[in-house]
């Protein structure tokens, strides 16, 4: 009898701890997907902060006289700049040219080293997809591992 009442005791006492145990298990769990949701929140926001359009830089680069058209998007300290030309050949730019254009940039965002610029017309139609995605408010956490993938590409030299 004794026996009976200890062990009763003993798998009450196993129970209850178990039982306290599985109510910390959710709450960890809890609070891990929480910490998730924030660390996904920080990221997408740092995503968001690293890709940016200038439209400033854009106005500036498109007022000088041989520049028709200009995508401007700024990464960091870098920005790209996808221009179309008035009367260079398609895909060409005169060294003079990319220096006056890279100073406009440079005048808006003092934050800005370096400025590459393009006017290779795949560059130009693949930055302007990019520049109409980031202004329709698309997730930027995709784009930005393929916008980086493609200034790879096309300034393998690029910092």
């Amino acid at each position: 009898m004794k026996f009976m009442k200890l062990l009763s005791i003993f798998i009450l006492a196993i129970l209850i701890v178990a039982g306290c145990g599985g109510k910390d298990d959710a709450k960890e769990d809890d609070k891990k997907k929480e910490d998730k949701a924030k660390v996904q929140n920080v990221e997408s926001r740092k995503d968001e902060e690293k890709i940016r359009i200038s439209e400033k830089a854009e106005h500036k680069v498109e007022n000088l006289s041989e520049v028709r058209h200009s995508n401007v998007i700024v990464t960091d300290k870098n920005a790209y700049v996808a221009v179309i030309l008035d009367d260079e050949p398609k895909g060409e730019l005169r060294e003079e040219v990319e220096t006056r254009i890279a100073d406009q940039v440079k005048s808006t965002d003092e934050n800005i080293d370096h400025v590459y610029v393009s006017s290779n017309p795949d560059f130009v139609d693949r930055m302007g997809d990019f520049g109409d995605r980031i202004r329709e408010g698309k997730p930027v956490k995709g784009l930005v591992d393929e916008f980086t993938e493609m200034v790879q590409r096309v300034f393998p030299n690029a910092r």
